[in-house]
C-alpha cells in the first residue's frame, strides 16, 4: 500500500491537483517492452505483463484521475487526483503496487479489488 497527502498552507482553496506518478519499467526485464500491448487498464488498475502473460506488475491509485502507459518509455501510470482541500485542511490519497505470478489476471484485479487499500483505516497498523 501506498498513500500521499497534501496539507494546504494556503489562504485559498486548492482544487484540480493532479498527481503524474510513474512506474518505470525500463529496467525490469520482460516489461520493458515499448508497447502497450502489454499493458492492461481497468478502472483504478493498470498492469504490464509478460510477453507470456504469467508475470505481472501491477499499479493504482485511488481516486484515479486516469491510467495510461508511455511506449516510446516503457512504463505504468495510475495518475490520481487529490479531492479539493480547504485551507489548513489535509487530504490524503491511496495507491497500490504488486507483482503478481499467474494467467488470470482478472482473478487477480477482482482479489486485490476487494481488498482494503483505500481508506487511511487501511494504512493504520
Amino acid at each position: 500500500r501506498m498513500q500521499m497527502w497534501l496539507t494546504n498552507g494556503s489562504q485559498e482553496k486548492l482544487s484540480d491537483l493532479r498527481v503524474q506518478n510513474c512506474v518505470m519499467l525500463k529496467g525490469a526485464p520482460g516489461f520493458n517492452q515499448q508497447t502497450n500491448d502489454n499493458k492492461l487498464f481497468r478502472n483504478e488498475f493498470v498492469a504490464a505483463h509478460t510477453p507470456d502473460k504469467k508475470r505481472w506488475i501491477i499499479t493504482a491509485w485511488t481516486p484515479i484521475h486516469r491510467g495510461w502507459a508511455n511506449p516510446p518509455c516503457p512504463c505504468l501510470h495510475a495518475d490520481p487526483k487529490f479531492p479539493d482541500c480547504a485551507p489548513g485542511e489535509t487530504q490524503r490519497i491511496f495507491g497500490w503496487l504488486s507483482f503478481y505470478e499467474g494467467e488470470d489476471i482478472d482473478q487477480e484485479l477482482r482479489r486485490l479489488d476487494s481488498l482494503p487499500w483505500r481508506s487511511w483505516e487501511a494504512t493504520k497498523p
